[in-house]
């Protein structure tokens, strides 16, 4: 058995103690890009009314606010502790780091500048599709592993415009990673633009809008065009995420033709749990053999190409009347079936594996679901019953199911009325795929009137008829004017709404007195590793959603006197049966808490005491294990935290060698031998054992067990799991890792990197 040291012991509890928080660190909510935030258990039908809900905070930055604003709980800024921190980028090329508690005015954390932004009269002459100025337009991404956010800057250098790729530390806005660095390229070919045999990138004709995406160890930046301006391409570059001065590879959809941008309405590309890319061009040349505008495209590799595509059968026509793809790519979570739409109104359902094969059943379904053009959509990702959202320009809000079958004929439900513009933006709120709990969060209104405010609209999204909430009922509510395609960002029970106002506009719970809800209310209990609510087991670290749990700021786990984990943090405790439960995180929206061992019985009646005020009771089934494994970007999905048999931490970059030894932690593994003590950190000659007989899965092959159980420096409760990397498992980035303990086993979609055999 592997021992950890004294500075692993503390970086892994860190992680663990902030693991089990909501995080928004991509464009689209993730990499499926699905808009979607399946971790909300505060903001539901029954929480969100014209009577409790409403506007609480502005942000005030230098500039527009095109990208969608990103959130990570928990960090640690230095001299202020833990925080809740919502990061916006604007086009005035300005990074904020913002209190995403902040009541009233938002408290800015740290900002930082990016140079000069580039003059929108330089770009588009009297296009005018963006007024002002032009700087940081594509959203950005965050990889907590590595504590940065990458950024693109469109700066003006003599005259000319030279985008710029950073990376900057989260804590901080310093600069990292060897950034930043200037974006450029050239392809072999004799497109548009081009002379000689090759094709440059020219940054005075394209713009940076779609997401960044991170995966594979790269970050991904895309281009588009400036309102289909000839001459233009799609092109898409690959840089190494840990050092951004290494170009890794070059994409660019029709290298000996013209236009194929990759614009995607904002959207990012979207990436499977197997690093497969999925993105789509809009109008364009395409031969079926180098050029592919106006089509669906498949891409692999850190240094991407071109594995598969789908074009449709009359995209000469489409594309001669700018009825391009415009929606997506959206990935149905768990599976390979991509989500888009196009600007005729029709929606499209492919399968990842078979997009070379439109012959194949079910490859490729196209349905007109609207008059208008779609520019946005929306998906509730649930097993065999997922529901994809849209809105066609003078269309009403409609929801379609996805099953086996592929799309329902008929919409599932829709809004009443229907909405004069298209270019929306949409977020899905939902407890996981609990039926009742979903919002469906619309931005509307006019974007060619920059006077004019638009309007933050919610659904209940199982009923789409029944509209909750909308910003226009209070004018102490408006949004101010709407960013197109922009969606908002729903976390820890807040909705953040970005505009061309140079704001972005917090929304949330509120009493009757204009302030958040003073009694603590629980409204879902889930294990902090992989999300999965329903039970609990003795000794698991759970998280406990809410509001009015804890403080404003966040306090993050303290040691008695004793050297236990204290069972009070930030005046919030959390009570089992009456027995204080040792802390480990506090906020308003989540606490985090270990069950104690004593919790025996079928049920447990927990309650959260905070500041003198106590919840409601709140029962919770009791199981003897609920197994679950840490994912490093606290999401319950993706990478699990893993450390390889070398110490490195596991992931695409750095994946496990079979028949080496992986490290990983879990928590929910019940009673432990010798009996589990609370809040008590596990010593090195004491290292408690699950009851439980404990199993490991990875690619679907038994890994033997090599020890499982306490880990020294972390409290009992959470517990590391050494296995041997079968020989038998499938290499690849995204290998599935199952836990069992008791015969119950952990969370879906979880995942490890295992190197390929030729590489060991």
């Amino acid at each position: 058995m592997g021992r950890l040291r004294n500075s692993l012991a503390i970086f892994c509890l860190s992680l663990l103690s902030s693991s089990a928080q909501v995080n928004v660190l991509t464009a689209n909510g993730g990499n499926d890009r699905t808009n979607a935030n399946l971790q909300e258990a505060q903001l539901s039908p029954a929480s969100v009314s014209s009577s409790g809900f409403g506007r609480t905070t502005a942000y005030a930055v230098d500039g527009q606010v095109y990208a969608q604003p990103l959130y990570v709980s928990g960090l640690q800024i230095p001299g202020l502790g833990a925080r809740n921190v919502l990061f916006i980028a604007t086009m005035h090329n300005s990074v904020y780091a913002c209190d995403a508690d902040s009541i009233a005015t938002g408290n800015v954390l740290w900002r930082v500048n990016l140079g000069a932004s580039v003059p929108s009269a330089t770009l588009f002459g009297q296009f005018g599709d963006i007024g002002g100025e032009v700087g940081i337009l594509g959203t950005p991404a965050i990889d907590l592993s590595r504590g940065v956010i990458y950024v693109v800057s469109d700066n003006l250098q003599n005259g000319a415009p030279v985008f710029h790729l950073h990376a900057l530390d989260l804590t901080t806005g310093a600069e990292t990673l060897g950034g930043p660095v200037p974006v450029s390229a050239k392809v072999s070919g004799s497109g548009s633009g081009g002379s000689g045999g090759a094709v440059p990138f020219d940054a005075v004709q394209h713009i940076q809008r779609p997401g960044l995406l991170l995966a594979n160890g790269a970050v991904y930046v895309s281009f588009g065009s400036h309102g289909d301006q000839s001459p233009y391409h799609g092109w898409m570059m690959s840089y190494e995420a840990g050092n951004l001065a290494h170009l890794l590879g070059v994409y660019m959809s029709t290298p000996n033709g013209d236009g194929g941008s990759f614009w995607q309405s904002g959207r990012g590309p979207a990436a499977d749990d197997q690093g497969n890319i999925y993105t789509i061009t809009g109008n364009g040349d395409n031969d079926g053999v180098s050029n592919f505008g106006q089509s669906f495209l498949r891409l692999g590799g850190a240094a991407p190409v071109r594995t598969a595509s789908f074009t449709p059968s009359n995209w000469q026509a489409m594309s001669n009347a700018d009825a391009d793809i415009a929606a997506g790519p959206a990935l149905i979570s768990g599976t390979h079936l991509v989500v888009g739409a196009d600007k005729a109104g029709a929606l499209y359902l492919l399968d990842g594996d078979a997009m070379s094969r439109p012959g194949t059943p079910n490859a490729v379904q196209i349905m007109t679901v609207s008059p208008g053009p779609i520019f946005n959509l929306a998906v509730w990702s649930r097993p065999g019953n997922s529901l994809v959202y849209v809105q066609g320009s003078g269309d009403a809000l409609k929801s379609y199911a996805v099953s086996a079958s592929g799309l329902s004929s008929s919409p599932v439900s829709n809004a009443p009325l229907p909405c004069q513009y298209g270019r929306i933006g949409m977020t899905l709120s939902a407890n996981g795929t609990v039926e009742g709990s979903g919002i469906l969060w619309e931005i509307t209104g006019n974007y060619n009137d920059t006077d004019a405010s638009g309007t933050l609209h919610a659904y209940d999204a199982s009923d789409l008829a029944s509209e909750l909430w909308n910003s226009g009922m209070n004018p102490a509510d408006d949004m101010g004017p709407l960013v197109k395609f922009a969606a908002p960002t729903v976390a820890n029970g807040r909705v953040f709404v970005p505009t061309l106002n140079n704001t972005v506009i917090a929304y949330g719970l509120i009493s009757s007195t204009g302030n958040f809800p003073d009694q603590p209310a629980i409204g879902m209990v889930a294990d902090s590793a992989g999300y999965s609510s329903g039970t609990v087991s003795p000794g698991e670290l759970v998280s406990i959603f809410g509001s009015g749990l804890g403080p404003a700021t966040p306090a993050g786990m303290q040691l008695s006197a004793s050297g236990t984990v204290a069972t009070n943090v930030g005046k919030t405790q959390v009570l089992f049966d009456g027995i204080p439960a040792p802390m480990v995180w506090a906020s308003a929206g989540q606490v985090n808490a270990i069950v104690p061992f004593g919790v025996s019985a079928q049920t447990t009646q927990l309650q959260v005491q905070f500041e003198g005020q106590t919840s409601d009771m709140f029962s919770v089934p009791v199981a003897p294990t609920a197994p679950g494994v840490f994912s490093i970007d606290g999401s319950g999905t993706g990478q699990a935290i893993a450390l390889n048999q070398d110490g490195t931490t596991n992931s695409d970059a750095q994946p496990a060698a079979a028949g080496s030894v992986l490290t990983f932690y879990a928590t929910g593994v019940g009673e432990l031998s010798p009996a589990g003590v609370d809040g008590v950190v596990v010593t090195a000659d004491n290292l408690p054992v699950p009851v439980s007989p404990v199993s490991v899965q990875i690619g679907g092959v038994d890994a033997p067990v090599l020890y499982s159980g306490g880990a020294p420096g972390i409290v009992e409760g959470v517990i590391q799991v050494n296995v041997r990397v079968p020989k038998g498992a499938v290499p690849g980035p995204a290998v599935p890792l199952v836990l069992r303990v008791g015969g119950r086993a952990s969370q879906q979609w979880l995942t490890i990197a295992v190197q390929a055999a030729s590489a060991q």
